[in-house]
């Protein structure tokens, strides 16, 4: 079987995980790593017995994310990755920039949200991080690959525009046919910059998708949508990095 090539349109890290993503142009990764930054903070909603000494994956559902509030996508943020810094902004407030890297930020961040949130966070929000750490939905460090293809093919299904934001990957692929993702399982692909991929598993989704990133309200059923049609209710794969090297927009990947 010949396999199209995919054509990177986009970069993005998720620095704090649950939060807007950040778009790169580059990103150096490393074997076996996820996106510099990736989920690298996350916002614990009541104790959840995380460890920065010892950390070990935890379900998200221990934190503050889209699959159980949508009102956390109100607050549009933008950061500075050099300074690790992020600005949270609402409509008719003045934005707020705070450091990620300091006990003082950590805490003014999850004041913010404990905030924004009121009576609908489960519990006491902590900010949580460990160096070399992120608070990814897997167990395992992969990179999230998302073809706009299937992204369109879904929303002419379902008869709306999907915003692929909606599906928080870290590279958007255009180039191949909708789903053709799916049958590069149990093959190695590379990079035209030289970094070289396996295919760990495809990626199945949650209704943290049903989240439009731009007005905050839940306002599809996509995976309803997705098990009706295709018998499944999966958006996207994840692939694992087995060497370093960088990536760029305009990059292609190419299954061997």
């Amino acid at each position: 079987m010949t396999f199209s090539p995919a054509h990177i349109t986009a970069l993005a890290t998720h620095p704090v995980k649950g939060l807007t993503a950040h778009p790169l142009q580059t990103a150096t990764v490393e074997a076996g790593a996820v996106f510099p930054l990736d989920r690298a903070y996350a916002i614990e909603n009541g104790p959840c017995g995380f460890d920065p000494a010892a950390p070990k994956h935890i379900s998200k559902s221990k934190f503050l994310v889209l699959v159980r509030y949508e009102d956390v996508a109100q607050v549009k943020c933008t950061y500075d990755l050099e300074n690790k810094s992020i600005t949270l902004s609402k409509p008719s407030e003045d934005d707020v920039t705070l450091s990620l890297e300091t006990a003082e930020g950590q805490e003014a961040l999850a004041a913010y949200f404990t905030a924004h949130m009121g009576d609908k966070a489960a519990g006491p929000l902590k900010v949580r991080h460990a160096d070399d750490h992120a608070f990814t939905d897997t167990a395992e460090n992969f990179v999230h690959v998302v073809n706009l293809a299937s992204v369109k093919a879904l929303s002419e299904t379902m008869g709306v525009e999907i915003d692929p934001k909606r599906f928080r990957a870290n590279i958007y692929v255009e180039g191949l046919p909708a789903y053709e993702e799916f049958n590069w399982a149990d093959k190695k692909i590379r990079s035209s910059s030289g970094v070289e991929f396996k295919f760990a598993k495809r990626t199945r989704r949650c209704a943290a998708v049903d989240v439009n990133p731009t007005t905050a309200e839940r306002d599809t059923n996509i995976n309803k949508t997705l098990y009706d049609t295709l018998g499944h209710m999966d958006v996207g794969i994840y692939l694992e990095v087995l060497n370093n090297g960088t990536l760029s927009v305009g990059d292609t990947l190419i299954v061997e």
